[in-house]
């Protein structure tokens, strides 16, 4: 039985807090409601208890559990795979990883305000 997508829930899986930190400001200041996690780990820990998320922002560089290991299992899960997953990485090649990985979309670091609130909108739309 799957669980319905939150819809204006977004899961931040990044490990720099202060970024993480922005990245939910920005988006909680246009109308969705953030979840900010650590690694892939916690992610996975997270969407076990909660269901899947509107949109799921990755940073593939991450300790413990990789952005990538992260994708693979989200990608093997049948309650999560359909979810849209953008890649956002300062990786000289991530918009290629990002391709590899299948995602939904890229964001550069340093992100910029206007393109992540964007592409996330691109998604899903905030609640009010």
């Amino acid at each position: 039985m799957s669980s319905p997508a939150h819809e204006d829930i977004i899961l931040v899986v990044e490990d720099d807090e202060d970024l993480r930190d922005t990245m939910c400001s920005l988006l909680e200041l246009d109308g969705y409601q953030t979840v900010g996690v650590f690694n892939g780990l916690e992610a996975l820990r997270y969407l076990e208890t909660n269901g899947p998320p509107c949109v799921i922002l990755l940073d593939l560089m991450m300790p413990g559990m990789s952005g990538g290991e992260f994708r693979a299992r989200q990608l093997a899960d049948a309650m999560l795979a359909h979810v849209p997953t953008i890649v956002v990485s300062a990786m000289e090649l991530g918009h290629q990883q990002a391709q590899v990985l299948n995602a939904a979309g890229y964001l550069s670091k340093p992100v910029n305000p206007t393109k992540l609130t964007q592409t996330v909108r691109q998604h899903c739309q905030p609640s009010a």
